[in-house]
């Protein structure tokens, strides 16, 4: 395969790394990332402003956007025909209503626009449980022969050390709000109020990484497939 990978953390992230590493037994992997972290950007692109691209090593190139127009540079400039995108890792959970601001997600949405399958995929800051399981999970979604172009994968590894099974799942969407708060003259910072985090509803996203099993979401361009 052709492989794009990207993420929200910036080109040079750990997580981006590790599945540089991992992907590559699986074939041609070709990185197009941002240049600085552009979490919570969601399908956002840049329009009026030029884009500045560097290529930083072989098939490594560092972008000056949003990782929905990492995904839109790498599949219509490098005159390479990809057969998968995948996005991460991210450094945290992209489940419930992260899905909505994650540009970890937004870049796979972005694939679908193109008629490319796209994998998702995040952690709980816990890189090391990806290193272990990652070849398993993958050959899993491989196995079940469900990539698609009408809908992409949100693949989220547990909290712990250890993953039990893989399971896939429907959004759950835990009670939250977004409210500012004010710190020094006219400035304002963003927090959101989650509740309700160890939903007890089996069979969600949220519910299953906090039992130990990788969680894998079928997500359209307007929500969760069931």
């Amino acid at each position: 395969m052709n492989i794009l990978l990207t993420n929200d953390d910036g080109y040079l992230s750990t997580g981006i790394r590790l599945l540089k590493n991992k992907l590559s037994k699986y074939g041609k992997v070709v990185v197009v990332a941002p240049k600085n972290v552009m979490s919570a950007k969601s399908t956002s692109i840049t329009l009026g402003v030029a884009n500045e691209v560097i290529q930083v090593e072989p098939d490594v190139f560092a972008f000056d956007g949003t990782p929905a127009d990492c995904v839109a540079f790498g599949l219509s400039s490098l005159d390479i025909k990809f057969d998968l995108v995948v996005s991460g890792c991210n450094d945290g959970f992209n489940v419930s209503y992260d899905i909505i601001y994650s540009g970890t997600v937004g870049a796979c949405l972005q694939a679908l626009t193109y008629r490319l399958p796209a994998i998702a995929i995040s952690c709980p800051s816990n890189f090391e449980i990806v290193d272990k399981y990652f070849d398993k999970v993958f050959q899993h979604i491989l196995d079940s022969k469900i990539l698609s172009t009408e809908y992409m994968l949100n693949v989220n590894f547990p909290y712990g050390e250890v993953v039990k099974d893989i399971v896939w799942t429907k959004v759950f969407y835990r009670p939250e709000v977004t409210y500012y708060v004010k710190e020094g003259n006219n400035k304002y910072f963003a927090t959101r109020d989650i509740n309700d985090h160890k939903c007890e509803e089996k069979g969600t996203d949220v519910y299953e990484v906090h039992h130990q099993n990788v969680s894998i979401t079928k997500l359209s361009k307007i929500g969760d497939i069931r």
